[in-house]
């Protein structure tokens, strides 16, 4: 059997020329339990089985589950023979940071901080997680508790503005307030966007879900 994978963006993809039951087979392995349905009135009234799905019997899905899908593929003997990708080239260039970046730019910890005066000055560690999202723009890194990711997040964002706006999601309120002011004192033009404060237009959005 064959089949026609269209890449429509950098999230959405479809599968044309699958056959039903191979189309239900790679849903079946796309759908998961959702742990608090049993508390959800549609699971009660029995209109929903619990689980959310992220293939449709349609044939569409996403980028980041075709190796799922491929498998799933592999093992009903289905070839992809045609691919039409359909994304705009996006053409991301980042410079090289050094442990300087904020220094040689004359930024400093602000008064209240408990080095306020002295330049901020990245760690080592912070500088190559930088480099690495430079290098790959689309990708995930692992990094620790305490690693100074919020740092690292505001330095990130300071280097997209020559390409637009920037939208940094964290867990929870207390970290949207942290984050907000590690940005302030970078000196980023930066607003949240949770209950309790909607602030928008602003060059750099905290938000949390």
């Amino acid at each position: 059997m064959r089949c026609k994978l269209i890449i429509e963006d950098e999230v959405n993809i479809k599968l044309e020329g699958l056959d039903v039951d191979v189309r239900r087979k790679v849903a079946s392995a796309l759908k998961f339990e959702v742990p608090y349905a049993k508390y959800m009135p549609q699971y009660k009234l029995g209109r929903w089985d619990g689980k959310v799905a992220f293939f449709g019997i349609g044939g569409t899905g996403y980028v980041n589950h075709l190796d799922t899908i491929t498998s799933v593929l592999e093992k009903n003997k289905v070839q992809i023979v045609d691919i039409e990708d359909r994304r705009h080239p996006i053409d991301l260039n980042f410079d090289q940071v050094t442990e300087r970046y904020w220094a040689d730019q004359g930024v400093c910890w602000p008064e209240g901080h408990p080095v306020a005066g002295t330049e901020i000055i990245l760690r080592d560690y912070q500088v190559e997680a930088i480099n690495n999202f430079a290098n790959n723009p689309q990708s995930l890194q692992q990094i620790a508790t305490g690693a100074g990711k919020t740092i690292t997040t505001a330095t990130l964002s300071h280097m997209s503005e020559k390409y637009g706006r920037s939208l940094v999601i964290v867990p929870n309120k207390s970290l949207v307030e942290q984050t907000e002011e590690d940005y302030i004192n970078c000196g980023l033009d930066v607003g949240v966007y949770f209950g309790d404060r909607k602030m928008l237009n602003k060059t750099h959005t905290i938000c949390t879900w």
